[in-house]
């Protein structure tokens, strides 16, 4: 039974009302036939039109983000006006019960993902049905300005047909999931979620790069690689090697695997795999063409063989740890640079040269590429600073692990980016900033100022501020939206939302500790029971129990104790179970949640040295990389979360060379963005203030990935996402200014 292109069952909590028997938007629930991390779908009657539909239901999470149920509501009723016989009709899309889901067709028959699954390699004949019926939707798709983004053989639909002997009719699915705007991307949602599979995905969408249609062409010439040989061409373990693999490596060559078709089947694929969208066909169905020129015809029997030699070629070896390595297990940082053992396939075909960061090492094993850049001071393949030792060209040893930098005054060179929509408010003395919802909440100046998404303008507009002797540095907002936590004194004040928004006394209490003082930043537990402060001054993180003092008064109970973590701290951030603190004496702080909430003293897990004067910290959405901003290095780090828990010595991933003494810093654009505020607090270089842009993979990848400087006021200091995202508040202290840029336009 089709899952109406989802992945294999894996469970998210739809909520228990919606099971087999239950109505919703009209539907009654008759079968669960497929599940995937985003969605269930249900065989559904609709009673209205006396017919079965495959009712989709988005994972609850993704209905909670205001963005993407908007996005998805208006896509997948775009998608559904675009008529072509191969694309999955789409009766109804919309919101039931705090549930996203879309009606469509009920496809009988299955898909081409557990096509594969139990036959292996498909016949080429018949690979060539299926890949030009999903051209031809693609195409149609393309001219209407979608763009798909998870072309994959789940997402092929095949109906079931009354003779054995007929062709496959195929419907593509998932067009709801798509990007309207071509020339723009979005790697991530808001929840984390990345759109698109990354067996399939193109380069350009794993960089962050505009997308058009021949994104999809990629993709599915990814999936016709996988008819064809029973696998996709870039197979490896951990995830981050599949990646590093679409946006480095040469695919092979199916001829390996598929020895009976015609040479030049090679150099039609390595043309729609190609690196550079340019290189590739200009639509999908000329790629199809091509295919089906050279696949109509061959033999049928040809790939029952081939089965048995592509499980064998697809292996990747294990790799010994590095010396000293205190982990021997699969390691996706490690690993990244780790190559298969299988022969190495031809270059592709013809067309623009593969910029030099792109080429393969020549070289079997472990390849590592080491290009000094004078320009970046660091070098690419061992991610190293000039000065560190790492393997020879040619060695078996994985690349050298990373070593925070040290002190310095120096600045990476980077060109000035062009025209970026801004505006700019005045504020007095704005330090952190916070929002939730429609509304901004900025603390500095002994205040906090409440702004207001006014739907039309760049720049939020000002309702009020409220006098709050003390609260002049970071603040945080609750997961619920009710109340804001300004940092002052040995804690933080408490305001009401609701009553800040309304004109009403908004003060509803303070947190204070016995003993602390130089409250900096605010973090809350996920349930907002526990509220964290980070003392400047006093070497420690305050712990409080905020629910408690909401329900029974604020008063000294509420204090839970101190998480002692060396001098100075001040930037702090959380994920799921941990707590990360950056302190001002070079240390990144892994503390447990669990302890820090019922024993504070003992909460420390972990130390790791973070370059020059650590100042703010920044966990990924998918938590697995934490952002450390080292204000006297001139660096950004990131650190795996996995390894600062398993392997703290290693744990340094990421090492970006960024403007003067950077505090602030933020994911953009889904993720596939960094901006770090350089502060030149110290105008040690006579450089000026700005705001650094990073491209997310490739400073992962330990690549070039500062794309340049924003000009911005004196002493940028502290982000926030507003506008669902799409517009970027910069508090801009020394200024006296809250910046509001448009994240749209950054490169």
């Amino acid at each position: 039974m089709t899952d109406q292109g989802s992945e294999p069952p894996t469970e998210f909590g739809v909520p228990g009302e919606f099971s087999v028997g239950s109505v919703i938007a009209g539907y009654r629930l008759e079968e669960r036939i497929g599940a995937g991390g985003m969605a269930v779908v249900f065989r559904a009657y609709d009673s209205r039109l006396d017919r079965q539909v495959a009712l989709k239901l988005l994972a609850p999470d993704l209905a909670r983000d205001d963005s993407f149920r908007r996005r998805f509501i208006r896509e997948s009723r775009a998608a559904a006006a675009v008529d072509d016989p191969h694309i999955i009709p789409v009766f109804e899309a919309g919101e039931s019960a705090g549930v996203l889901f879309i009606a469509m067709r009920y496809v009988r028959g299955g898909d081409v993902r557990s096509l594969i699954d139990q036959a292996g390699p498909l016949p080429p004949g018949r690979v060539a049905d299926i890949v030009s019926q999903a051209a031809a939707a693609l195409d149609a798709a393309h001219a209407r300005g979608l763009v798909h983004r998870d072309v994959k053989p789940a997402n092929m639909l095949l109906e079931a047909r009354p003779a054995p002997d007929l062709p496959d009719h195929v419907y593509l699915s998932d067009f709801g999931l798509t990007k309207t705007s071509l020339g723009t991307s979005l790697a991530l949602t808001g929840t984390g979620e990345f759109l698109g599979t990354l067996e399939y995905v193109a380069p350009e969408q794993i960089e962050g790069r505009p997308l058009d249609g021949r994104c999809d062409e990629y993709s599915l010439a990814c999936s016709a690689f996988e008819m064809l040989c029973g696998q996709p061409p870039f197979r490896r373990e951990p995830s981050i090697s599949v990646m590093y693999a679409h946006l480095s490596e040469p695919p092979p060559t199916v001829r390996q695997y598929r020895p009976g078709l015609p040479a030049a089947i090679d150099d039609v694929l390595h043309r729609a795999l190609a690196k550079a969208p340019g290189d590739r066909y200009p639509s999908c169905g000329e790629f199809a063409a091509a295919l089906r020129r050279l696949l109509v015809g061959q033999p049928e029997r040809l790939g029952t063989a081939a089965a048995d030699h592509t499980a064998t070629q697809f292996a990747v070896p294990s790799v010994a740890p590095a010396s000293g390595s205190a982990t021997a297990g699969p390691d996706p940082w490690r690993d990244l640079w780790r190559r298969s053992s299988a022969p190495e396939p031809p270059a592709g075909p013809p067309g623009r040269p593969r910029p030099w960061w792109r080429s393969p090492a020549p070289i079997a094993g472990i390849g590592v590429l080491v290009v000094a850049l004078a320009a970046g001071g660091f070098l690419v393949a061992s991610g190293k600073h000039p000065g560190a030792s790492g393997p020879a060209v040619g060695s078996s040893r994985p690349a050298a692990p990373l070593t925070a930098p040290g002190c310095t005054t120096a600045t990476a060179p980077a060109k000035t980016l062009g025209e970026v929509a801004s505006d700019t408010l005045s504020l007095p003395g704005p330090f952190g900033v916070a929002v939730s919802g429609p509304y901004a909440f900025v603390s500095g100046g002994n205040a906090v100022t409440v702004l207001s998404d006014n739907g039309s303008a760049l720049l939020p507009t000002l309702l009020r501020t409220i006098s709050v002797p003390g609260a002049n540095k970071g603040d945080a907002i609750t997961h619920d939206g009710r109340y804001v936590l300004a940092a002052d004194g040995s804690g933080a004040v408490v305001v009401d939302v609701a009553a800040a928004v309304d004109g009403a006394y908004p003060i509803v209490g303070s947190l204070v500790s016995p003993t602390g003082s130089g409250a900096a930043e605010v973090v809350l537990s996920a349930d907002d029971t526990y509220a964290f402060v980070t003392l400047q001054d006093s070497a420690e993180v305050a712990v409080f129990n905020l629910q408690a003092a909401l329900e029974g008064g604020f008063g000294p109970a509420d204090f839970v104790g101190y998480v002692p973590v060396g001098p100075s701290p001040v930037g702090l951030a959380a994920d799921d179970d941990s707590l990360f603190v950056a302190s001002e004496k070079g240390k990144l702080n892994v503390l447990s949640l669990e302890k820090a909430e019922t024993d504070p003293a003992t909460a420390v897990t972990a130390m790791v040295t973070a370059g020059c004067s650590p100042a703010r910290v920044l966990v990924s959405a998918d938590q697995k990389v934490v952002w450390v901003t080292a204000s006297e290095s001139d660096a950004l780090l990131g650190f795996s979360t996995a390894r600062l828990q398993s392997d703290p010595a290693h744990a340094l991933v990421a090492d970006v060379r960024v403007g003067e003494s950077p505090l602030g810093v933020t994911l953009v654009d889904g993720g596939s963005r960094l901006v770090v505020a350089d502060s030149d607090q110290h105008n040690t270089t006579g450089a000026s203030a700005s705001l650094a842009v990073i491209d997310t993979a490739r400073a992962l990848a330990r690549r070039p990935s500062l794309l340049g400087y924003l000009q911005t006021g004196m002493l940028p200091r502290q982000f926030a996402l507003a506008a669902e995202g799409t517009t970027l508040l910069v508090t801009v202290t020394n200024s006296n200014q809250l910046q509001a840029i448009q994240v749209g336009d950054l490169p």
